[in-house]
Formats: C-alpha cells, structure tokens, sequence
C-alpha cells in the first residue's frame, strides 16, 4: 500500500515475518527510485505506531499554531467613517 506525498513515496508489504518500508523519490527519466528500506519485526512495528502518532499530533498541532499566527496577522482592523 503506498503513500504519496509530492516526488516521495512509502510502500509498506508484508514478507513472512516482517513489514517492510520503502522509501522512494521520483526522478525525472528514471521514474521511482528505492533509496531506503527498513525491515521491521512484529515486535517493535507496535512502538513505531506510537512513535508516528505522537508525531502526526505534535505536527498537526505546529499547523494549527502557524494557522493561528498567520489569521492574527490578517485581522482587518475596521476604521472609523468620517460622515
């Protein structure tokens, strides 16, 4: 099953015993370039799980952080008419 994101992509399958992750790039001419792959047991696949979803939260918080600073600095200050 990949995940695309842009010229990176990460495929993750099953062989026997373990999960494989594939970390690829796109090349121009070339097409999908492998660069890393990690060989992971069932034991620490629960950890890695963890570890990725304390970072989406922390991440997705930043965005919002960001979101907020930038809405502050387009806050439309209203002025008083002169009649």
């Amino acid at each position: 099953m990949p995940a695309e994101s842009g010229e990176k992509r990460v495929e993750l399958s099953i062989e026997s015993d373990v999960a494989v992750l594939k970390l690829s790039s796109w090349v121009d001419g070339l097409g999908w370039c492998g660069e890393k792959t990690m060989h992971l047991e069932a034991e620490i696949l629960d950890e890695v799980h963890k570890m990725i979803g304390a970072a989406r939260i922390r991440l997705r918080n930043q965005r919002a952080d960001a979101g907020e600073a930038v809405a502050a600095a387009r806050t439309v200050l209203q002025f008083p008419q002169v009649a």
